[in-house]
């Protein structure tokens, strides 16, 4: 990674490095201006410590959040950590404003409890033990006085998590322009979907597969999960939880590339499915002024409303085939799957011969 990108910490060292200042605060009856954690990733960090307080059996602070140049919607806010005496065995996790619950099972987290990833809680522990003692009883209470509205922006409410963002991070650190948390949240959707019992899911890039699936077909809002351009990687971890069946769902100026063999279908790896569609429509003999009219669209949307005025959107049905085709050669047919094309108004305009299939069964 070039120096000049800079590294941040997670939500899970905020709370764990709050959590260690206010078990300070407990102990010597003053919080420090800055202390020290190791994170998992065996990178020390110096966090600065604000809104230090401490009363009578408890302590609380706060850290901010520092995303480096990862572009994190957390970044800036500020996780408050409140540690009490319980006078209890061992440590409690009780959440706080802001933090989320787990309202659904087949996440890290059981329902009921606070949205606080496993990790986190190693590292909380760890830090109250490091001050503490390992006999100390606290109850930690973790809250982020901005959560509810930064929720809105995560995937939180689908998964199940309510009232608040997650505290979450395996290394401690935010490496620069990764895509690791968003893969996690990614793969949440498809644990969800396994624990409610679903032998098949509806993976769509976004919300015009998401909403033209909902419009048009009766099924479970837990089944249909966003894999933004991870189609590849989602798919690879579909197939390792067992599910029987998958529907590709989505736009084909998006979802054709997959023809391409392009499983990452960011624009900064994957050209644009305009010269796929028409070469595949060359060979359905629609005549070469169609073709000039094809070729003269910049968007597939563009391509989708010449094909409709010329009567000829049902050569669509051939490109969810052939999207249907790649993708089986990718996943080594070890499992159904289907394919539907939306337009941008959501309505359908290709579906696939495995999508009728799977369609009959429903």
């Amino acid at each position: 990674m070039p120096d000049k990108f800079k590294y941040g910490y997670t939500t899970g060292s905020c709370a764990a490095g709050a959590a260690k200042g206010a078990a300070y605060g407990l102990l010597q009856g003053t919080i420090p201006d800055s202390i020290d954690l190791l994170t998992p990733a065996e990178v020390t960090l110096r966090l600065n410590l604000l809104h230090r307080k401490v009363g009578n059996d408890f302590a609380e602070c706060a850290v901010r959040k520092y995303s480096g140049d990862d572009p994190d919607i957390t970044n800036g806010c500020e996780i408050h950590v409140r540690v009490e005496r319980s006078g209890n065995n061992g440590i409690r996790f009780m959440g706080g404003d802001g933090v989320g619950v787990v309202t659904k099972p087949g996440l890290q987290i059981p329902p009921g409890e606070p949205a606080i990833n496993p990790v986190p809680r190693s590292m909380i522990k760890q830090s109250l033990e490091e001050v503490l003692g390992k006999n100390e009883g606290v109850d930690v209470f973790v809250s982020v006085p901005d959560g509810k509205k930064l929720a809105e922006k995560t995937f939180n409410g689908r998964l199940g998590i309510v009232d608040g963002i997650s505290i979450i991070g395996t290394t401690g650190i935010v490496r620069p322009m990764s895509l690791d948390s968003f893969k996690t949240s990614l793969l949440c959707g498809l644990d969800v979907a396994k624990a409610a019992g679903h032998e098949s899911v509806v993976l769509v890039p976004g919300g015009i597969g998401e909403t033209g699936f909902k419009r048009h077909f009766e099924i479970e809002a837990d089944q249909i999960i966003q894999m933004s351009n991870f189609v590849g990687f989602m798919l690879d971890e579909t197939l390792k939880r067992g599910f029987k069946s998958v529907i590709i769902g989505g736009h084909p100026g998006k979802l054709a590339k997959l023809i391409r063999g392009d499983f990452y279908t960011h624009s900064s790896d994957s050209k644009p499915a305009n010269d796929i569609l028409i070469n595949l429509f060359k060979k359905s003999e629609i005549g070469s002024a169609v073709i000039c009219e094809l070729e003269d669209s910049p968007t597939v949307e563009g391509m989708v409303e010449i094909m409709r005025k010329h009567e000829k959107l049902h050569l669509f049905n051939r490109i969810a085939d052939d999207v249907q085709t790649s993708t089986y050669r990718y996943g080594s047919s070890k499992i159904e799957i289907g394919t539907i094309l939306f337009d941008m108004k959501k309505n359908i305009i290709g579906t696939s011969k495995g999508f009728k299939v799977w369609q009959k069964k429903m």
